[in-house]
């Protein structure tokens, strides 16, 4: 009653699945009219060997006869089966026999066209055998319950068609000799794609061909599925690589897995080998950089071929081998590119190079080689012209930013790298960058505001302090900025204030107020002197010339030299009445003044040339006031100049170049005889034939380099100040902590003083000396390596 009822259910559900099928147009309609089944036999051998259209009305019929058979006994069903499959079997044979012989396995291309052909065949043959499921389904339904009637009669077939190619063929060697055929011709194909388009000798219309007979409502298959092909074979790849996805899928279900696997590996050694000797056969980079490109697509399509041409144990193994053979053995060549490739200005190659060595967990050596490369680049420019240093370095470092940006991908172990290798070359000349970039950021300084914009200037600060954080003596820098700072802020060469300011700021937010405390105080001191200036102005309204005073606190500015000169009874006088104002408004305190700071606006009458008003320093000024006692057309002499000035020799012949020999435009002297050096013969007259436009002229003083024993000065006063900045650290660690270990004070200082300067153990260990002589530590009795603070 159990059984009626299935096949009831079966009947209802197939008589419309079998009006929908579009049956061959050659069965004859007299073989299924008959009730006995006759011509059941003849018309499954025509639905699997041929292939043609007719309407589904022809069979009813016969598939009515089957539905009959069935419903009689279970006897009937299974002797209907037993016959139906002996006869499908039959069609199998007859469909392998079509192919042919098998071809000597030693005949790749051979093997792999007649492999393709079995392809072709079980493709062909699963897409017929829906017919025929359609029409047996009765039957399929009847003994397979919990199986499709497609899947089992799909199984049955390929069972059948597995042992014909096993047994009677004998065909396993010439299936795999096949497959690695094609996959050798795929792997050629695939290397040749970044010159030409190549073809296998299986084309594109064969591939096309095998790829759409396969039934896409199917829900087994002894073929791999559409999704896995997506992820795993591309439109980019050769044809017969898709054909070799497919028909290893086969084999392994034919039982040829571990054959396939064994020969397969096999094959992809040999070929890691021959890419090794053919790309490796020539170490000149030129030649090298070529293959980095193939290297890492290699890598890439075998990767993801992987997936599909070796199983799960061996696939992760194959691929580290042909990693090591490929790569990680030219590491150091490989890594050493980056120098050629940098030198030459080819990032694309750079990230090429860097996407390989990524891929292959071989970064290391080329954070190496680019660390390398920036350090003997680096110490070529440090060996460079002086005046162009710093804009050589911020040049080159912009660009490796650039290169760790785009070619690193921003990657921090290179940036590092870079780092450490760049601190290495701004510090290789001791104090002499932190001079030198000191005077870059003064000379910007002075010309922001006519070669820059506001917003130039400040872009150009930020790039200057990525330098200034490679230095490690940045109090060596302090020094040298500071002198710099001065001399702008006493002789109103600044941009603007708000630079100043802005480039203070800079520094303190990079080093901490102790950094900048002298700085500001100096801006500070700047500011006061402007309102003690408009204070004595209004005290001295009728004073017959302007008179400023920049009073400076001295324990926070540089030293500079007191050079004396003989200034005009005037200007003298005037001198001690704002030093008579000054002690007034200050009991207690003493001025001490530097002329070398000073400047002045002279209106002179320059004959022919007009009357100019002059911008000079102090020196120059007094040189010029010495003309006033005698005619427009008479000579001076130089040792009446020295005589009237007062003026060291060194400074009136340097004060006299400025005057007579500078810039053609402001030559408002004239030296007899012509010459660009002064003599003590030499003498001087007011140049009338001065040729200048503009009524205010800006003679600028000749500036002498810093001689060998002010650097040294220079560098001493910063050695003595490190001494006491390492008492005081110590000082205050160890009055928070009144007892401390050598060690922990040691470790607490160079973390407060390591952004100002590189200590040394030696001068830490003096300063420890220091505090012990002064009485303000001392080292505990019985207890080793161990300071207490004495109050």
């Amino acid at each position: 009653m159990l059984a009626a009822s299935f096949q009831s259910l079966n009947k209802a559900r197939t008589d419309a699945l079998i009006s929908d099928v579009n049956w061959p147009s050659s069965i004859d309609s007299s073989d299924t009219a008959n009730p006995d089944l006759q011509g059941l036999n003849s018309c499954i051998k025509r639905l699997l060997l041929h292939r043609s259209d007719t309407n589904s009305r022809a069979l009813q019929p016969l598939y009515q006869a089957i539905c009959d058979t069935c419903a009689v006994s279970s006897e009937s069903s299974r002797a209907l089966y037993q016959d139906t499959t002996d006869q499908i079997k039959r069609c199998i044979e007859i469909l392998v026999s079509d192919i042919g012989s098998p071809p000597m396995r030693t005949d790749s291309e051979a093997c792999a066209q007649w492999t393709h052909q079995l392809l072709s065949l079980w493709t062909e043959c699963r897409s017929r055998l829906h017919l025929v499921a359609h029409l047996l389904f009765p039957i399929l339904a009847d003994h397979h319950i919990n199986t499709s009637p497609y899947q089992l009669l799909e199984s049955l077939c390929f069972t059948h068609f597995t042992q014909q190619i096993r047994t009677v063929l004998r065909a396993q060697s010439v299936v795999i000799s096949g497959i690695i055929s094609l996959v050798q011709q795929g792997r050629i194909d695939a290397q040749h794609t970044h010159s030409s388009h190549t073809t296998s000798p299986l084309s594109h219309a064969d591939l096309s061909e095998s790829l759409s007979l396969e039934d896409p409502t199917s829900s087994h298959s002894h073929l791999p599925d559409t999704t896995d092909q997506v992820k795993s074979v591309t439109d980019e790849d050769p044809s017969c690589i898709h054909i070799a996805y497919k028909l290893v899928h086969l084999a392994s279900e034919m039982g040829l897995g571990d054959s396939l696997q064994s020969a397969l590996a096999e094959e992809t050694h040999a070929y890691t080998a021959r890419l090794e000797n053919d790309w490796y056969a020539t170490l000149q980079p030129e030649i090298l950089v070529k293959i980095v490109p193939q290297l890492r697509a290699c890598l890439d399509r075998e990767k993801r071929w992987a997936v599909w041409l070796y199983d799960a144990t061996q696939s992760h193994s194959i691929i580290e081998q042909m990693q090591t053979k490929l790569v990680t053995n030219h590491t150091q060549h490989l890594a050493g590119l980056v120098a050629y490739l940098l030198e030459n200005e080819d990032q694309r190659g750079v990230a090429e190079l860097y996407s390989l060595l990524e891929f292959s967990n071989a970064l290391p050596a080329l954070q190496s080689a680019f660390a390398s490369y920036v350090q003997q680049a680096g110490m070529q420019l440090m060996q460079g012209s002086e005046d162009s240093l710093i804009d050589s370095l911020l040049t080159f470092y912009t660009s490796m930013q650039h290169i760790i940006a785009s070619s690193f991908q921003g990657n921090s172990a290179m940036s590092h790298a870079m780092r450490d290798a760049f601190e290495n070359v701004v510090n290789a000349r001791d104090s002499k960058p932190a001079e030198l970039l000191a005077r870059y950021i003064d000379v910007k300084l002075r010309a922001g505001n006519t070669i820059m914009s506001d917003a130039e200037l400040n872009q150009c600060m930020t790039q200057v302090l990525a330098l200034f954080r490679f230095l490690r003596d940045k109090d060596m820098f302090e020094e040298f900025y500071k002198r710099y700072f001065a001399k702008r802020l006493l002789l109103a060469r600044s941009a603007s204030d708000d630079a100043e300011r802005s480039m203070l700021l800079k520094l303190k937010e990079e080093c901490g107020p102790d950094f900048t405390a002298k700085l500001e105080t100096m801006l500070k001191d700047i500011q006061l002197s402007d309102g003690l200036a408009t204070a004595y102005t209004e005290r001295r309204k009728h004073s017959p010339f302007d008179f400023e005073v920049n009073v400076l606190t001295q324990a926070h500015w540089p030293t500079f030299p007191d050079t004396s000169v003989q200034l005009p009874d005037e200007m003298q006088q005037e001198m001690k009445r704002f030093k008579s104002f000054y002690e007034t408004c200050h009991s207690g305190r003493s001025l001490h003044w530097r002329h070398a700071l000073g400047f002045l606006i002279l209106v002179a009458n320059l004959g022919k040339a007009g009357i100019k008003e002059l911008h000079v320093s102090t020196f120059q000024a007094a040189v010029l006031l010495a003309f006033n006692v005698v005619p427009l057309d008479c000579e001076i002499s130089y040792t009446s100049l020295l005589q009237s000035t007062q003026l060291p020799p060194s400074e009136l012949k340097r004060t006299l170049q400025s005057l007579a020999s500078g810039a053609i435009p402001t030559r408002v002297l004239r030296k007899h005889p012509q010459g660009r050096d002064v003599n003590d013969t030499d003498c001087f007259t007011i140049n009338q034939a001065l040729r200048n436009d503009r009524r205010r002229i800006r003679i600028n003083q000749i500036q002498h380099k810093d001689t060998r024993e002010e650097q040294k000065n220079t560098e001493q006063r910063v050695f003595i100040d490190r001494e006491l900045i390492l008492q005081a650290a110590a000082m205050r660690i160890l009055k928070a902590r009144k007892t401390i270990k050598h060690a922990e004070l040691t470790t607490e200082v160079v973390l407060q003083i390591k952004n100002r300067f590189a200590i040394d153990a030696s001068e830490l260990k003096k300063a420890f000396e220091r505090l012990i002589e002064k009485d303000l530590m001392e080292r505990v009795e019985g207890e080793r390596g161990l300071y207490r603070y004495i109050a």
